[in-house]
């Protein structure tokens, strides 16, 4: 059943006393950024909250910069960029994707969920001049995408303002992963210095989410054959508008 919401992780409280109560996210509040470092299980549940979006009909589109075997499953797709092609994923999502939305000649809104693994090491390497376009059609895409139904999902190992611009205030899911730093607390979770801890495990965290209260949440296990799976059932493929549609 389709649904405006994604369960993909359980309440840490309620898990330790033995109730599996999930924890979702709303897809009418656009945009998620997992952080965390490395280590503390962001592909991990960036891989389960893609698998999850599948089954809400969403359909993807995916960006690896560095290239690990996490993502390898999808080398063979349309729209699986990595390397030096993560530039062309900017261009398709901003001049193709939303343009066609825009101007009209895509009358869907059909959900696409737009992915990008490991974003600030992309932008590290990057010349000045193209890293300011690409920064310029990621803040366009975060903008307007709530418009639209294009969301775009970021994973990487910190929150750093430099790359989001004033657009960062249009993420409106938050998913932080592991042990943190100080400046990542007062950056992200300043109300709730008092009460949250630093220094968590792989795979748990903290769910922030625009106006709710903040969550401590655990990623659960998965069988990985079966999301991956289900990630390549939900690839975007051109040319297939109406396929998308009729989901």
């Amino acid at each position: 059943m389709v649904t405006s919401v994604i369960n993909a992780v359980l309440d840490t409280e309620l898990l330790s006393r033995g109730i599996y109560f999930p924890r979702s996210i709303d897809l009418k509040k656009p945009h998620l950024a997992i952080f965390g470092s490395s280590g503390s299980g962001k592909t991990y549940a960036s891989q389960l909250f893609l698998a999850k979006a599948v089954l809400n009909s969403a359909k993807l589109v995916v960006a690896d910069f560095k290239g690990d075997l996490e993502f390898s499953f999808l080398e063979n797709q349309e729209h699986f960029y990595r390397f030096e092609r993560v530039g062309l994923f900017f261009d398709f999502v901003s001049d193709t994707l939303l343009k066609n939305r825009q101007s009209g000649q895509d009358k869907s809104r059909s959900l696409i969920i737009c992915f990008i693994d490991e974003m600030s090491a992309y932008f590290t390497m990057l010349e000045k001049k193209e890293r300011d376009i690409r920064i310029r059609q990621l803040s366009r895409i975060l903008m307007l995408g709530r418009s639209f139904n294009i969301h775009v999902w970021i994973s990487q190992q910190r929150p750093d303002a430099e790359y989001f611009g004033k657009s960062r205030e249009n993420i409106h899911n938050i998913l932080l992963l592991g042990s943190f730093s100080k400046e990542v607390l007062s950056m992200l979770l300043s109300d709730d210095k008092d009460v949250v801890s630093r220094r968590q495990s792989r795979g748990k965290g903290y769910l922030i989410s625009s106006g709710e209260t903040t969550k401590e949440i655990v990623v659960p296990r998965y069988n990985v054959a079966k999301v991956q799976s289900k990630i390549l059932e939900g690839m975007y493929k051109s040319g297939n508008s109406e396929a998308v549609d009729s989901e």
